[in-house]
């Protein structure tokens, strides 16, 4: 399939428990982070699924929007970390 004529890269994401050991985590996302990575930006990748994460609100964020719940955890901070990289690696339409 394509998008914006590239290729689409669909990856659907089960992550790892919020309770789980800081080093599991890490080692989880830093394989997400190279599959991302490694995609780079010759396809557009739909990341879809449920990361365990409680990413609170923000205003004016690319990655957060205003209507979240108040509740962030440690998947959450990690999630929007993951993304910001992302949207400073790559070109993005806005």
């Amino acid at each position: 399939m394509n998008l914006f004529g590239k290729k689409l890269c669909i990856l659907g994401i089960y992550a790892i428990s919020d309770y789980e050991y800081a080093l599991v985590k890490e080692d989880f996302l830093g394989k997400l982070n190279e599959l991302i990575v490694e995609i780079g930006n010759s396809r557009e990748i739909l990341i879809a699924g449920d990361f365990n994460s409680r990413r609170g609100e923000k205003i004016n964020n690319l990655v957060v929007g205003p209507f979240g719940e108040e509740l962030i955890n440690d998947n959450g901070d990690k999630l929007i970390d993951i993304f910001e990289k992302i949207i400073k690696s790559f070109e993005w339409i806005l």
